[in-house]
């Protein structure tokens, strides 16, 4: 049984073809993936972001369901299945009444209802044996062992890869001048010294091997290399270019959780000081917008710069305290800047700065290499948490000091009051009050700049069928959160102020309707906005479940922000309202117990100032197929889509080979297509087979620089291996 389900979870939490288990009907596993799925989108829109931090998170309590009467408004948090209402619904359930007999009796819970009782019934369970210590020999020869190999490339050559095609597809530069003698390896040195061509193969490679007990115990070594780096020779004579590994214990000895290694650290709203991904954002699950932090864990991603790397540890001090501390050092990449000291005609080590970090992890060409790991990063800092029976309040602290001093070299008036120097530091103040129906929660935090930030907010179940969520956030134009994520409008939680109002309305069971109005203001300029601006965003969601199977919903978003108007005039531009409008209809439906089909048309509208709307469009078709038996499993989509411009680009959520997450912009005009297989060659051995293309009608270039197509179609190919024992 535990087997079944872990391996059907993991096609739930990465949203990739599902394993063919009896135990979870299909409906939950579409429940889940439209939950992830809208994570995902809200999330992920307009970033590159690693969601597989998300996945690992539910597949880990897939595999070691959370005790129901014997966990924490945090622990159950980290589903990202349930609002604050729901999870302080269960808690207050079980001071009244007691713990748990069965988990049949969450129906007896106020608050829940039988939809999110199907949603989060996998990932509990109910134990009458209070929580025990697990000896360590039992730890480390108990559990199990997990091998990812991965393998991914893009098909068409593009114009960095020069010479390098592994299908030996002819290419030509979309000006039509002579190709280079590549076959000539003086050419081919001089244009990767010149950084016209990438020094690796266009390969992208991944390998993890994961050893867990339960949570108890997570041990893991990570690689990666991205295409276009070089593998056991040249620049990477150490193999892959982005190591990681993590040991990560819980419950041993005084120790609640124990980090070495790679690790991420979460506390409060994420204020003060949050590494990694946040989940609570605006979203079609309105009540969704608290963060329950869940303070040390593990990490076993590859971004090669969003984590920490050292060691961590929390430890209870007492019944109702515990306290953590971490430390971090790590190199990051960043554009190094050497000054010249003409007094003695070198370089003076004080002169040196730098003047952007560098995220993307690519180190294809000399000049990407020469930004890898050029700066020094040291990172120590606190959390200290009062747990009553009632309420929660927490303290943080955290300093991030830099070998170099940030000296930004294209300092404008809208990044004036961003932070510049070697050292930060920061400090909060978090708390969260739940009261019947009702959860108060918040954070202040204070940077040594001088700025402040304050997000605080309130959920209320008024009625069994009505719900309100308000958050209300003042985050100063000179606060500088290095290691800041909390609930904001732009990117970075700083220079904005914002009253949100989401409302959940459940008349029946079969229809829920959500919606939210978000107001927000800018108090100081912004890239492309040249003066303090203010805007607003409005979404409402009608859903409709009228059987087992079947679910449509019908969606709605209007956002409207300020922005220097598009004409060419001189001086200071002005400001004009951009509006986008987005509309989708969504239905998912079973029309036999092995294939479900999902359905999906959306149109958007950006418009900005008096300029003529830019239109976009997309509808797409989804089959999924899994036999109730049988070692194949098929998953795929067809999409036509036109947009005018990259301004009224659309997404839509892919589903990919497990750890990886799919949510390309679409824009342009033309038709997408992916099928994926999975096939369960053994007990203990998966393989995944995914194949994707988007043929254009309106180019016969695709992208520029070194990932130029000359050409009107892109495709990539993707294959995983998993085994376990």
């Amino acid at each position: 049984m535990k087997r079944a389900l872990l391996v059907l979870a993991t096609w739930c939490a990465c949203l990739a073809a599902a394993q063919a288990q009896r135990d979870i009907s299909p409906e939950l596993r579409d429940m889940i993936e439209q939950r992830l799925s809208a994570v995902a989108e809200q999330t992920a829109e307009g970033s590159d972001v690693d969601l597989s931090e998300l996945a690992d998170q539910l597949l880990d309590r897939l595999n070691d369901p959370i005790d129901l009467n014997h966990t924490t408004a945090a622990e159950l948090g980290s589903l990202h299945l349930l609002s604050d209402l729901e999870i302080a619904a269960i808690l207050d359930h079980i001071r009244r009444f007691g713990k748990f007999i069965s988990i049949y009796e969450l129906q007896a819970v106020d608050g829940l209802d039988l939809g999110t009782l199907e949603l989060i019934r996998p990932f509990v369970m109910v134990s009458g044996e209070g929580s025990s210590r697990t000896p360590l020999k039992t730890m480390l020869t108990k559990g199990r062992h997990e091998v990812l190999l991965r393998s991914q490339i893009n098909i068409e050559q593009r114009r960095g890869f020069l010479g390098r095609d592994p299908f030996n597809s002819p290419y030509r530069y979309a000006s039509g001048a002579p190709l280079p003698n590549v076959s000539d390896p003086a050419v081919m040195d001089s244009l990767r010294r010149n950084n016209k061509v990438y020094l690796g193969s266009p390969w992208k490679l991944y390998t993890r091997y994961r050893y867990q007990y339960r949570r108890n115990i997570d041990f893991g070594i990570t690689g990666e290399k991205d295409e276009g780096e070089e593998f056991f020779k040249g620049t990477q004579k150490q193999g892959f270019d982005f190591y990681s590994a993590h040991l990560f214990l819980r419950d041993i000895g005084p120790f609640k959780a124990v980090a070495l290694g790679d690790y991420q650290a979460q506390f409060g709203q994420g204020l003060t000081f949050s590494s990694g991904l946040s989940f609570a954002r605006k979203s079609a699950y309105t009540m969704n917008i608290d963060r329950n932090a869940p303070g040390l864990f593990p990490y076993a991603s590859v971004n090669e710069n969003q984590f920490l790397r050292g060691a961590g540890a929390t430890m209870g001090l007492g019944k109702r305290f515990e306290g953590t501390a971490f430390i971090s050092h790590k190199k990051y990449d960043a554009n190094v800047v050497a000054s010249v000291d003409t007094s003695f005609g070198g370089t003076d080590p004080d002169l040196v700065t730098f003047s952007s970090f560098q995220e993307d992890g690519y180190h294809r060409t000399y000049a990407e290499l020469a930004k890898k790991n050029a700066l020094d990063e040291f990172i120590y800092g606190g959390h200290f948490q009062y747990r009553g029976s009632r309420a929660q309040v927490g303290a943080t602290a955290a300093q991030v000091t830099f070998g170099h001093a940030l000296d930004k070299t294209n300092v404008q008036p809208y990044n004036q009051f961003e932070f510049l120097g070697k050292t930060n530091t920061t400090y909060g103040l978090d708390w969260k009050v739940p009261y019947r129906n009702i959860v108060w929660f918040g954070e202040a935090a204070h940077s040594a700049g001088g700025g402040s930030a304050g997000v605080t907010g309130l959920l209320a179940a008024l009625d069994k069928r009505f719900s309100l969520a308000l958050l209300y956030r003042d985050l100063q134009r000179n606060f500088h959160g290095l290691y800041s994520s909390a609930f904001a409008e732009g990117s970075s939680p700083w220079n904005e102020r914002g009253l949100y109002t989401g409302i959940e309305i459940k008349p029946t069971r079969q229809w829920v309707f959500n919606a939210y109005f978000d107001q927000f203001a800018f108090p100081w300029l912004r890239y492309q906005t040249n003066g303090p601006s203010d805007g607003y965003e409005a979404l409402g969601q009608l859903t409709w479940t009228p059987s087992r199977g079947v679910q449509l919903y019908a969606k709605a978003r209007r956002q409207v922000k300020p922005r220097n108007t598009g004409e060419a005039l001189p001086g200071v531009l002005p400001l004009v309202d951009t509006r986008q409008d987005n509309f989708r209809f969504n239905a998912s439906y079973r029309v036999s117990q092995d294939v479900t089909l999902h359905t999906r048309v959306e149109h958007v509208q950006y418009r900005q100032g008096a300029e003529k709307p830019q239109q976009g469009f997309l509808v797409y078709q989804d089959l999924v197929h899994r036999p109730m038996r049988g070692k194949l499993e098929f998953t795929g989509r067809i999409m036509l889509f036109s947009t005018d411009s990259y301004d009224a680009r659309l997404y839509a959520f892919e589903s990919d080979v497990p750890g990886v997450f799919s949510l390309p912009p679409i824009y342009g005009r033309g038709m997408r297509w992916y099928a994926m297989l999975r096939w369960s060659v053994a007990r203990h051995i998966d393989l995944w087979a995914r194949y994707g293309a988007t043929l254009y009608t309106d180019r016969d270039v695709i992208t520029s620089g070194l990932q130029e197509i000359a050409g009107s179609r892109r495709s990539d190919l993707k294959m995983e291996l998993r085994l376990k024992f």
